[in-house]
């Protein structure tokens, strides 16, 4: 399962980019780094990698890919009974409109997925952001934590590629 969701990822986005283009795993914010905008400037891998699933970012001709909502859904969607104690405990996130710090928490995790030391910090910010949700969903009116359940279950993969 690991190798599905870390292969998909790129092979999605390698496959919209244009021909030539170099597609690195991001160091900071985002899953990818392409240097398409030199390539290709102007051209339409936006929509491509927008059809993919991907939000893209530019700056200095390099455009930086992160996983749109629909990653997030589609994980959670193949997942609706929980692999695990963890990830039950997220359950209750399901379903719900990715938010902005979730995708940034899933870009986070699916590069740890990818290969990067990014595993302990995507833990410690997995469980801090599921504190403020449950801290604020105790306010009347308010409902917060859309995504983490996906982001729950990456960790899992995770841990599952490290076994």
């Amino acid at each position: 399962m690991k190798a599905d969701l870390a292969a998909s990822l790129r092979a999605a986005a390698r496959a919209a980019l244009p021909e030539g283009a170099f597609l690195k795993r991001a160091r900071e914010d985002g899953l990818f780094v392409t240097d398409a905008p030199r390539r290709c400037p102007g051209g339409d891998w936006h929509t491509a990698l927008s059809d993919a699933g991907f939000t893209v970012a530019e700056s200095d001709g390099l455009a930086r890919l992160s996983p749109a909502p629909a990653w997030l859904i589609r994980l959670e969607a193949g997942h609706p009974q929980p692999p695990d104690a963890f990830c039950a405990g997220f359950l209750r996130f399901a379903g719900r409109t990715p938010e902005a710090e979730s995708l940034a928490l899933f870009a986070l995790g699916a590069r740890a997925l990818d290969g990067s030391d990014d595993r302990a910090r995507f833990e410690r910010r997995l469980r801090q952001r599921a504190a403020v949700c449950l801290r604020l969903n105790q306010i009347p009116s308010t409902v917060r934590g859309g995504g983490l359940y996906a982001c729950a279950l990456l960790k899992t993969l995770i841990e599952e590629a490290d076994s």
